[in-house]
């Protein structure tokens, strides 16, 4: 018997399987519940950001406090240009009131960003402007 044969006795010894008594079964825990994939892409969904947007709005007619109103309630910022409107002082006069009036109705705040030019930055409720 050679030195190479007790080196493999030892490791087939070594590779027996321990006996059925100290074996342990390893059971399933039972306590813990399975959310369905539903319920996970659900959830989500809910801790999920909102994605905001600034964006700049030239006013140029009336109909441009509809498109301001509805970015508004999106929950965006709006730049809000008036320089064109500074040739009709009294429908800029108007303008500017019907803004003051709507950021204030959507609880949200208005400031002027811009010294030489009409400019305003108008940002949703939950976002507040330090002046």
């Amino acid at each position: 018997m050679g030195l190479f044969d007790s080196l493999k006795k030892k490791d087939e010894k070594a590779k027996k399987k321990p006996p059925a008594a100290i074996k342990k079964e390893v059971a399933p825990r039972r306590d813990i519940d399975v959310i369905p994939l539903e319920e996970d892409v659900l959830a989500k969904e809910i801790v999920k950001p909102q994605v905001r947007y600034l964006k700049k709005i030239v006013v140029t007619s009336y109909a441009d406090l509809e498109r301001i109103s509805e970015e508004l309630q999106n929950g965006n910022i709006i730049l809000v240009d008036l320089t064109p409107l500074e040739v009709k002082p009294e429908v800029l006069e108007k303008v500017a009131e019907q803004i003051k009036g709507m950021v204030s109705a959507l609880g949200g705040q208005a400031a002027k960003i811009c010294k030489h030019e009409i400019k305003l930055i108008l940002v949703p409720a939950d976002i507040r402007i330090a002046k």
